[in-house]
């Protein structure tokens, strides 16, 4: 989802989308129950309720307690449902512990490593409100979490069976900088044999550019690529990307654990609308050399501003 801001200390770029804003000026106008609004390190953080509970990070929406397992699940379970093995799970971003109450349903994963830069998320996932909304799935036993850059994670000499990449929008060069191709290789260096890496890769609707070049570098550095998305309420139609550097089929599977938004059958995931197919070759692979991926963000969302 658009999860943690890596920005630099005391930095005052304001990143929110502009219907982000608006929905979130319109809120505290309207006076909710603030639980939280303060500044970490990294970004200010707003968490409040009204009719469900919302996180804020520089007034960028980050969840949704009404639609938040739209997203989680679909970020999570076709992942770990393809994947050979689960035993060892990986993910990086993803501090508020949704995407970690999904992994943990699955009773032979052994351990899962959790890589989150700002401390003061991980502080508030431990506590109510959201330590209800994600079954307090930071005290697992299983769970270790990292609170680090995850430029700094690398090298490991664990191998995982499962990466899952739940990085911020890429709307600045820092951000961008963790989907080029030399990071990506560096994280599924990370991969056990047969292993899946599944990365959240923003909006197939508004952000195609954004979507597409995703796809590119996850192809450019050697891995079989598959395409899918879902409809998520608070977001529209999200985008993610699933590879391997086996090939893998989606093929008529079911999610073996409960869930409350998949299809019986993962495979109409990956059948993508003629419109979304269309801005396939719109794009190209991010690199260190050839930073792309903030200049397509904000190309993107000058065009869906001006619709």
């Amino acid at each position: 989802m658009k999860k943690l801001i890596p920005k630099k200390p005391n930095s005052n770029q304001m990143r929110g989308d502009i219907w982000d804003q608006y929905t979130l000026k319109h809120l505290l106008q309207r006076k909710p129950k603030i639980i939280y609004k303060g500044k970490s390190r990294y970004q200010n953080i707003v968490l409040l309720e009204a009719r469900d509970v919302r996180m804020y990070l520089d007034k960028q929406l980050q969840f949704s307690s009404l639609d938040e397992r739209f997203y989680h699940e679909a970020l999570v379970h076709p992942a770990m449902t393809m994947s050979l093995s689960r035993r060892n799970v990986l993910i990086l971003g993803g501090g508020d512990g949704f995407a970690v109450r999904e992994v943990l349903k699955y009773k032979d994963v052994k351990t899962v490593d959790l890589v989150e830069l700002d401390p003061k998320i991980i502080e508030m996932a431990k506590r109510k409100p959201i330590s209800t909304l994600n079954h307090r799935s930071l005290f697992d036993k299983r769970v270790k979490v990292h609170k680090m850059d995850a430029k700094l994670f690398f090298p490991t000499s664990k191998s995982y069976h499962v990466i899952i990449v739940d990085f911020p929008d890429p709307s600045d060069r820092v951000i961008s900088k963790l989907y080029t191709k030399e990071f990506l290789q560096r994280v599924v260096k990370s991969l056990a044999p047969g292993g899946i890496v599944v990365i959240q890769s923003n909006s197939t609707e508004d952000m195609p550019r954004v979507y597409w070049s995703i796809h590119h570098t996850l192809k450019s550095i050697g891995m079989k690529t598959k395409s899918y998305n879902v409809y998520v309420p608070s977001f529209g139609d999200w985008g993610f990307q699933i590879a391997s550097f086996k090939n893998f089929i989606p093929g008529r599977k079911k999610v073996p654990v409960p869930n409350q938004t998949l299809p019986k059958n993962l495979s109409t995931l990956f059948k993508l609308p003629a419109e979304v197919l269309e801005s396939r070759n719109q794009a190209l692979p991010n690199s260190l050399k050839n930073l792309r991926l903030f200049k397509y963000y904000h190309l993107d969302q000058k065009v869906s501003v001006g619709r």
